[in-house]
């Protein structure tokens, strides 16, 4: 037992201040990523929609999501990335508890009225997460920041982990208490009010953080700024374009395709999205090591491959077994692979532009995932699952290749910096 010691010992220490924000990101994984993304498809399939309004209904969180990142990254900049992120909790809340209310709204509107929810979720949650990456960058020094990151990521997959198996656990349950059956939407409806609850949480650590670019300022008030490194973001932008293709194809589609073509219960659904997400909660420990090995431009080339290998089996058998390995390895590489591009971008920005720079690549982002839920959806109704996946693999090694050739040409990622007084 005592052999295990010394690993706790060398675990990093940050300050108060990250400690809450770190906090905060657990909450919310559990009601954002745990929760209400894992109910939400179950949701919308048993209110009677189909795999082509499943596409609209993700295409329209993606472009929701999407559209509020460079306003996101401007807003941070104005009102300070802490407030900013506050606003974003209360935005998400307000979105998730407008899906179960989907059944009550008026005839003409409830067609769209999903879809709505998701752009005002996806909208809030925008808010939050651009501004989260530059507010760990100001409050973590050089020493601990790859740390910092790896542990957000690591907390976001404890959260979802915690909330996922559990959602997959309370349609049965409500099923059981109001005597129900689970093809009916009434027991994820009912299901899915704890999730904007647990939201509201995230609210209590937030409010105890100080603003985080009074700390970050500091480390800079001695350089001149640059202009916006236009050329670096670009590229970055095109690898995040391509690169998470099959992430995304697998998010949007994984749970429908073993619900609907491998018919698993929920609970068998929740279970293997809960394997996966344990995965993820130490996934990104492994980003401190990788980083000072072989540096985060290599990690996320390596991830990238990884992630759409994982993919293959699921292409190839029609089996759970299958269609779990591709779950699990594009969840715990994609755990590695955020932290890991956070740190690479805002390492080679300067601190007013991070939050805005952050929230180009998060439309990237967006803009990737709202092609592959929009067309995905239309590819599934034409030509099956298989062929979405396997879309997606090959977008996703275009990716890697496009950071292979940033790997050997790093002078094309070296943004202009000011000079130093």
């Amino acid at each position: 037992m005592t052999k295990f010691l010394p690993s706790w010992a060398s675990l990093p220490r940050f300050r108060r201040d990250v400690n809450m924000l770190l906090l905060a990101v657990g909450l919310l994984a559990v009601s954002f990523f745990g929760i209400q993304t894992f109910l939400k498809i179950f949701y919308i399939l048993r209110l009677g929609y189909g795999p082509v309004f499943l596409g609209l209904f993700n295409a329209a969180s993606a472009v929701s999501y999407m559209a509020m990142s460079l306003p996101g990254g401007a807003l941070g900049g104005r009102l300070g990335v802490t407030r900013t992120m506050r606003i974003g909790v209360v935005v998400t809340t307000v979105g998730m508890a407008m899906l179960p209310l989907t059944e009550s709204v008026p005839p003409f509107a409830r067609y769209y009225w999903p879809i709505f929810s998701q752009m005002v979720v996806s909208g809030g949650y925008a808010l939050f997460s651009i501004n989260l990456v530059p507010a760990l960058m100001g409050l973590t020094s050089d020493e601990n920041r790859n740390s910092a990151y790896a542990m957000s990521s690591t907390l976001r997959g404890l959260g979802t982990f915690l909330g996922t198996p559990f959602a997959g656990l309370l349609p049965g349950l409500v099923a059981a208490l109001i005597g129900d059956s689970l093809n009916s939407p009434a027991p994820y409806r009912l299901a899915l009010w704890l999730s904007p609850v647990i939201a509201l949480l995230t609210l209590i650590p937030l409010l105890r953080i100080a603003e985080a670019e009074s700390i970050d300022q500091q480390k800079e008030e001695t350089t001149l700024q640059g202009a916006f490194p236009v050329a670096p973001v670009g590229l970055l932008i095109l690898f995040v374009c391509f690169s998470q293709a099959a992430g995304a194809a697998c998010h949007s589609f994984c749970n429908a395709y073993m619900d609907t073509e491998l018919h698993l219960s929920t609970y068998m659904i929740g279970l293997i999205a809960g394997v996966g997400q344990f995965a993820s909660i130490f996934a990104p420990m492994l980003l401190p090591m990788l980083a000072r090995r072989r540096g985060n431009g290599w990690t996320l080339m390596a991830t990238t491959v990884g992630g759409a290998a994982s993919m293959v089996p699921l292409i190839l058998i029609p089996q759970w077994i299958a269609a779990a390995v591709g779950q699990f390895g594009t969840m715990a590489l994609s755990a590695v692979r955020m932290p890991a591009l956070q740190v690479y971008q805002m390492e080679m920005i300067e601190r007013r532009w991070r939050a805005l720079a952050y929230g180009a690549v998060s439309t990237a982002m967006g803009l990737s995932f709202a092609l592959v839920s929009f067309s995905g959806g239309q590819i599934i109704a034409r030509w099956g699952y298989t062929n979405l996946f396997v879309m997606g693999v090959s977008l996703s090694l275009v990716g890697a290749t496009i950071m292979w050739v940033l790997l050997k040409r790093p002078a094309l990622m070296v943004a202009p910096r000011g000079a130093v007084q």
